[in-house]
């Protein structure tokens, strides 16, 4: 098995890269990814420790279409590509000013949330509501990660603050002119129907769009088949992944999601050849 969707102590997991690649070594995996939020910063010390099963430098980008979020992958990426990291550095800026105006605002309410608490251990780490969710809980406010966004940190509530995007066009073009395959993260979680999602792939396709997560922790069979079917139509690399944060998504397992996922090995040995062709 493989596992593409993968996030470290670098975003919002609670493994560190070298955690990560233990695991993954100790469960016997054929290859994995490192798929962080916004930044490269977990790769350089991946490829130091020469994993001994299969590494691909990835990527997860937030991008914003018609006011809707939606994520794209980047595989094979060059981390040291200076255009990439300079437009990541600047989205990183613009969601730390909207981070420090969330946490204004559940002060002046009497919240007990600091910048401190949200970075934890971890003070590069890119701050997201899930680290918010996380100070909320440990402070007796919610009980849950889902009451957390519900009541305070959903799109509706008194404490969110939007967050800058990249658009998909420039997201896609900035992986791609960093050597990498950008492919369209967890389609069914977008919320679309089916044919507004197909018109989504077929516009991201025409803009640069190399693949698919067909596979993800939180697709059943049915999403698959649908995956597998428009993946070959529009002729798109498959692709997939747990979407592994470690403690922050308990119920999410590395390599296996939420205990039935498999994602077969020879889709990394396409992935891989791909890469190699760009």
């Amino acid at each position: 098995m493989i596992d593409l969707h993968i996030h470290s102590t670098c975003s919002d997991g609670t493994l560190s890269p070298a955690q990560i690649v233990s695991q993954a070594e100790s469960l016997g995996l054929y290859g994995f990814s490192l798929t962080d939020h916004d930044t490269t910063e977990g790769i350089p010390s991946i490829l130091a420790l020469n994993p001994r099963i299969h590494f691909i430098p990835g990527i997860e980008i937030s991008c914003d279409i018609s006011g809707r979020e939606i994520h794209v992958l980047g595989y094979g990426i060059d981390c040291a590509s200076k255009t990439l990291n300079d437009r990541l550095t600047a989205i990183r800026e613009g969601r730390m000013n909207r981070n420090l105006k969330m946490i204004s605002l559940f002060q002046k309410d009497g919240y007990p949330v600091t910048l401190e608490k949200l970075q934890g251990k971890h003070p590069d780490t890119v701050i997201t509501r899930a680290h918010f969710a996380r100070v909320l809980q440990e402070e007796g406010i919610c009980k849950t990660k889902d009451e957390a966004f519900r009541k305070y940190l959903g799109e509706t509530c008194k404490y969110f603050v939007p967050k800058p995007f990249l658009a998909p066009e420039e997201t896609l073009s900035l992986i791609r002119a960093a050597g990498g395959i950008p492919v369209l993260a967890h389609p069914f979680q977008y919320h679309y129907s089916n044919k507004e999602l197909r018109h989504l792939i077929e516009y991201l396709k025409d803009n640069g769009l190399l693949g698919l997560e067909v596979y993800h922790s939180t697709h059943h069979i049915g999403q698959i088949t649908r995956l597998r079917e428009w993946a070959k139509q529009y002729s798109l690399l498959e692709t997939g992944g747990s979407d592994f944060h470690g403690t922050n998504k308990p119920d999410i397992q590395l390599g296996t999601g939420r205990g039935s996922l498999h994602v077969p090995d020879h889709l990394m040995d396409r992935l891989e050849e791909a890469w190699q062709k760009q």
